[in-house]
């Protein structure tokens, strides 16, 4: 599957926009991470791609040495501001693929919906270099589920006519990302104990709140200026037939991957 990495790096440029829309992740996943690394008061996480700091602020209530790594300065800057009353976070902007860790020194690395914004070739690699030996690899993502909402199925038959088919929020991109890294993992020797584990939780939008999700996408960020007001007036238009709170209910899935002894 092809995925256009320019995508990833629009956010950047977009990271309020991002940072009001974007919702956060299950507390059952976060624990999750936590008693499957069986990571130590004193361990190291990385955060890779972090935005402004969803998934890095939940690891810093948790005491954890943490750092958050994104190529956007200003989503950078908020994720700062929202850890800013915990001294063991630190971040860095640039990429994964160019930041330099230290071999072996950390104890989790987390991407919660931007591994595939990576260069996939080395990227597993680098991360079994970095990782402590038994280190964790935990990677997230989240989409919505369609086949409980009437409204997230007009939305996504208005984002299919733009994007592509399943482009859109409950698309199956993100279940072919996850189920081909997931795939590639197992098959790996550098990783073993692979496991994928689901999540559903529920969340209350208002209509402003979601189209400002849908424009933060990516995909959406690159289409032509004509075309993406375009999008937002027929989403204004299927916002008619539907009353406020909306309820949209989400499915997380996260790969949890941990680093193979070397060979003696």
């Amino acid at each position: 599957m092809t995925i256009n990495r320019e995508e990833g790096r629009t956010f950047q440029h977009i990271s309020n926009l991002y940072d009001r829309a974007r919702i956060t992740y299950p507390t059952q996943l976060i624990d999750d991470i936590v008693t499957y690394s069986k990571i130590r008061p004193n361990g190291k996480i990385l955060d890779v791609g972090c935005g402004t700091g969803q998934a890095t602020l939940l690891f810093a209530q948790r005491g954890y040495s943490i750092v958050g790594l994104d190529v956007g300065q200003e989503m950078v800057n908020l994720a700062k501001e929202k850890c800013s009353s915990f001294p063991k976070v630190k971040f860095k902007v640039g990429t994964f693929e160019d930041v330099e860790f230290s071999d072996s020194s950390l104890d989790i690395i987390t991407s919660g919906m931007a591994w595939h914004w990576i260069n996939p070739e080395g990227r597993e690699e680098k991360a079994y270099r970095i990782l402590r030996n038994g280190g964790t690899l935990a990677l997230f993502w989240s989409y919505q589920r369609k086949e409980e909402s009437g409204f997230v199925k007009d939305v996504s038959k208005v984002l299919d006519k733009y994007g592509g088919l399943n482009r859109g929020p409950a698309g199956s991109k993100v279940r072919q990302i996850s189920d081909a890294i997931y795939e590639k993992l197992k098959e790996s020797q550098s990783f073993t104990s692979v496991e994928m584990r689901e999540y559903d939780e529920d969340f209350e939008f208002n209509k402003g709140r979601y189209l400002d999700l849908v424009v933060s996408y990516g995909w959406v960020q690159v289409l032509p200026d004509e075309k993406r007001r375009s999008l937002v007036e027929d989403l204004q238009k299927l916002y008619k037939k539907y009353e406020e709170p909306l309820i949209i209910s989400y499915e997380y899935v996260m790969i949890l991957a941990r680093k193979a002894k070397a060979p003696t």
